[in-house]
């Protein structure tokens, strides 16, 4: 079963998701995006877990760790997403 990191949506809903992430929309544009999202779930899921991720990538910038840490970590992180 697919679940909501499984599936591609167009380009045009990914710009969505990253300039909701972001908080870039227009009030008009976001209010019809998130009314979109009532009704995908699997759509809300990977927006409201974009945003997450992107809380949780800010707070690391704000840790203290050694360069070669972040190096590693960076890596990794790349090498799961191909």
């Amino acid at each position: 079963m697919k679940n909501f990191t499984d599936k591609e949506y167009h380009p045009v809903i990914e710009e969505y998701i990253i300039d909701y992430t972001d908080d870039t929309l227009e009030t008009g544009e976001r209010d019809a995006f998130e009314e979109v999202l009532v009704h995908d779930d699997d759509l809300r899921e990977l927006a409201f877990s974009a945003k997450e991720g992107k809380k949780l990538l800010q707070q690391l910038g704000f840790m203290k760790a050694s360069d070669k840490f972040r190096a590693n970590l960076i890596s990794r992180l790349q090498e799961q997403r191909s």
